[in-house]
């Protein structure tokens, strides 16, 4: 015979199996649907690429006056909406983008006996040196540049006696 703490052992594994069927179908299920999801992820990925491209064909050949009729532009080349896409370059090498360089017109100064007008002369200078990140090295001799009459003489007439002292 069956004793009783036997029979409530298999109860137990049998709500244990039950418990542990129900848990697999579930992992199942979340499963699928992270597979559909991820489907549908990828899906729509997809047609953003597909509307990107389409974008940026229509928006290269929406100019007017590449409009042409209904004659043939060759196996490669595109015609939408009524605008002719050239075909596709190969072979084109990327340019590098080197720095841009800026022009800088500084203030000219005078080296006139007005402090007032040194004082803003050279806050205009301070603002396109920080404006156009200019390197500590180079603010000299671009200051310098923007020299003109006593102040031209004075900078050249100090950078001779410096080389000069230099110099043995």
């Amino acid at each position: 015979m069956n004793s009783p703490s036997r029979n409530s052992s298999e109860s137990e594994m049998t709500i244990f199996k039950n418990l542990l069927e129900k848990v697999a179908q579930d992992v199942q299920a979340l499963s699928f649907r992270q597979l559909h999801h991820e489907a549908q992820f990828v899906q729509i990925q997809d047609d953003l690429k597909m509307v990107k491209d389409e974008f940026t064909k229509s928006k290269k050949s929406s100019h007017p006056s590449s409009s042409r009729g209904n004659e043939s532009y060759g196996e490669q080349s595109l015609k939408i909406n009524e605008y002719y896409q050239p075909p596709l370059r190969r072979g084109r090498r990327e340019k590098k983008e080197s720095p841009r360089e800026v022009r800088i017109d500084l203030p000219h100064f005078h080296g006139k006996e007005n402090v007032e007008a040194y004082l803003v002369w050279e806050m205009k200078v301070e603002q396109f040196f920080a404006c156009h990140h200019v390197s500590e090295e180079n603010k000299v001799s671009l200051a310098t540049l923007s020299f003109k009459g006593n102040a031209m003489y004075w900078w050249t007439t100090l950078e001779r006696d410096v080389f000069i002292r230099i110099l043995p």
